[in-house]
């Protein structure tokens, strides 16, 4: 694979960041943005078996080792894409130009693992590679959010609580720019202008301080 050509203005994201405390608002939860016209995989792991379904979250956050490529088929979308989302949460398929942006930029908290991915007619989709975040992952403090009442979605519909604010401990971050924090995939400052610079495409992007979470879908301790 060629290099890709990265501008001097770049130089910059190389930096890591400090060990003072960090400005949460300069955190950014990186997500599937639910577009239609991208390719959507299906794993061909079976759909009904618990611990496939398993073996994929622990492949998606860096937890297991892949030895044979995992099978995707595009079941849904025209087209590829950047990042390559499945029917599940998770995980994520991207393209070597991806994979080449966050190793030339020094961006961490990320591996990648085999996969073979397939056209709607069977054909393999070539340089793609399943994406897993393999940094820490860091317990959610919802009491720093606040509680928003929102009204009905539908006429005559129920009011709902949310959290608005994802929140965590600061002074245990290691410094690493992919992480979880309660199952979210979230990025530093840094990474979320590369991938804005070089348009990385299908990915959504929430500031943490504006990430909204259900109430009842909150377990506290």
């Amino acid at each position: 694979m060629g290099a890709i050509a990265v501008s001097e203005r770049l130089n910059e994201f190389k930096m890591k960041p400090s060990k003072e405390l960090p400005n949460q608002n300069l955190f950014f939860e990186i997500a599937d943005p639910l577009k239609s016209r991208p390719f959507r995989l299906r794993s061909r792991l079976p759909a009904e078996s618990l611990p496939d379904l398993k073996q994929l979250a622990a492949h998606s956050q860096g937890m297991k080792e892949v030895s044979a490529p995992i099978q995707f088929d595009a079941v849904q979308g025209k087209n590829i894409d950047d990042f390559l989302w499945t029917q599940l949460v998770r995980p994520a398929c991207v393209l070597s130009r991806v994979v080449r942006l966050l190793e030339e930029n020094g961006i961490d908290g990320w591996s990648t693992y085999p996969v073979k991915v397939y056209d709607p007619d069977g054909f393999i989709v070539p340089d793609y590679h399943g994406f897993e975040v393999s940094g820490p992952a860091y317990k959610a403090d919802y009491d720093r959010s606040n509680v928003i009442e929102k009204p009905p979605p539908v006429p005559k519909g129920k009011s709902y609580q949310i959290y608005r604010g994802l929140y965590f401990d600061e002074s245990q971050w290691d410094g690493s720019d992919m992480f979880w924090v309660e199952g979210v995939h979230v990025v530093t400052e840094r990474t979320y202008r590369l991938f804005r610079t070089h348009k990385v495409g299908n990915v959504r992007f929430t500031p943490l301080a504006e990430r909204e979470t259900r109430v009842r879908h909150v377990q506290r301790d």
